[in-house]
């Protein structure tokens, strides 16, 4: 009980100090973790970290404190679980030299805290609404454990126009439990989407074999991407070795507070939550310019004692809008094709499926409200409802599996769902 107090406490605190220190508070960033946040890469064993809650604010861009509570299971090795309680300061310090050349250096000073925080209780909880097992485990330890410890952030940037490409090491120690270092590489477009590539390296010294197995799953190459749409904002992470992989969604409300900068859009996002006639959920994750679009439909979770499925369906699309002057009402069509991703493990990493196909597909949308309705600093929000209809070639080929994943190959699916449809304007701050 004490120990989930300290989690409340500390929440509030950092929410209170934000509203009092109001002044040159540049960000606040409220955010949920969970790794069922794939973009349908992976395994997705819904183990490891499995979710977790972050609040984090800035102050002119250069001082920045924040909090992050998560879980941690082994379901398949040790059988434990520990949940932790990261607290963090950085300063960011920004050097530039001539030529669009600068130098990042970001040093922190942190604690963490290992304990049960009831984010077994929470996990419990979020699992009855979706009607999946809950996930009962015997903590590591019954004792609170406090870690204090360091980092540095140090990059080196080169901005070409709209476009920042830096070089980046960080590193991060806790006394007594962990150390990490993680070297990567990464592009940013526009101050809006980022993709990177790495290798992250952790060594645990507490004596958990729980911990051990999440280095295990969290180390090595991965590829990565952020997405900042001033209001709403992503985060995904995905470890090439293990098919481990990890995603933040969240949302900035200071955000309203910030001047509104967009004039047209450079680039289009979509963020969605869709249903196949059966109410089998989907996250839909696209991105374009004009009328082509990437488009990521994805969905995990799963379907028997002891199996797990991931179902991604991946596609180039070609929108039009029908009636573009309409006030209230703008109807689309769209036309793609690309593949779809059928994957089953057991025991959280055995491969019994893994096939893709070709999928064709067919959209019609209609958008709500005037164009541009919720401006918010650079970008522009609007609300779609949409319907998909997909066409999958050879799924009679696919390998017979438990009966329970029948559901997922249909050769036809429909989709049904609503999505924020974001333009942004890139030149803007």
């Amino acid at each position: 009980m004490f120990a989930k107090r300290i989690v409340v406490v500390t929440i509030i605190t950092l929410l209170v100090l934000s509203s009092l220190w109001a002044r040159g508070l540049t960000s606040l960033a409220l955010s949920t973790g969970n790794d069922a946040i794939s973009l349908g890469l992976g395994n997705n064993q819904d183990d490891g970290k499995s979710f977790s809650v972050r609040t984090q604010t800035w102050w002119d861009e250069s001082l920045g404190i924040g909090a992050e509570v998560s879980s941690h299971t082994d379901q398949k090795v040790s059988k434990h679980r520990y949940d932790t309680l990261d607290l963090f300061a950085i300063y960011r310090l920004s050097i530039p030299f001539e030529s669009g050349w600068s130098v990042t250096l970001a040093p922190s000073l942190g604690t963490t805290l290992i304990g049960s925080f009831g984010l077994e209780d929470a996990q419990t909880l979020l699992h009855s609404f979706k009607k999946k097992k809950p996930v009962i485990l015997p903590v590591s330890t019954s004792e609170l454990a406090i870690h204090p410890g360091f980092g540095l952030t140090a990059s080196l940037h080169r901005r070409l126009g709209l476009s920042d490409y830096a070089l980046s090491v960080v590193t991060d120690h806790r006394l007594g439990w962990e150390s990490e270092i993680d070297l990567a590489l990464y592009y940013e477009g526009g101050k809006t989407v980022s993709l990177s590539g790495g290798f992250h390296y952790t060594k645990g010294w507490s004596g958990f074999p729980t911990q051990y197995m999440q280095e295990e799953r969290y180390n090595g190459f991965y590829l990565s991407s952020t997405y900042d749409g001033s209001l709403l904002f992503t985060a995904y992470r995905y470890y090439l070795h293990s098919g481990f992989s990890y995603g933040y969604i969240g949302f900035d409300p200071l955000a309203f507070s910030r001047p509104k900068t967009f004039r047209s859009s450079d680039l289009t996002t979509i963020h969605g939550l869709f249903y196949e006639s059966d109410f089998n959920p989907l996250r839909l994750t696209a991105i374009g310019k004009g009328p082509l679009f990437f488009e990521i439909f994805y969905s995990s979770g799963p379907i028997a004692d002891d199996y797990r499925h991931n179902i991604a369906r991946y596609s180039l699309n070609y929108q039009q809008v029908i009636v573009a002057n309409s006030r209230y009402l703008r109807p689309i069509i769209e036309l793609g094709a690309g593949f779809k991703r059928y994957n089953v493990v057991k025991a959280f990493d055995t491969t019994v499926v893994e096939e893709i196909r070709p999928a064709v597909t067919i959209g019609i949308g209609v958008d709500l409200g005037p164009k541009d309705m919720w401006l918010i600093a650079n970008t522009a929000y609007g609300v779609r409802l949409g319907l998909y209809l997909t066409h999958i070639l050879g799924v009679d080929t696919l390998p017979a599996t438990i009966e329970a994943y029948s559901r997922h190959t249909k050769a036809t699916v429909l989709l049904f769902g609503i999505s924020l449809v974001i333009d942004h304007d890139l030149s803007a701050p």
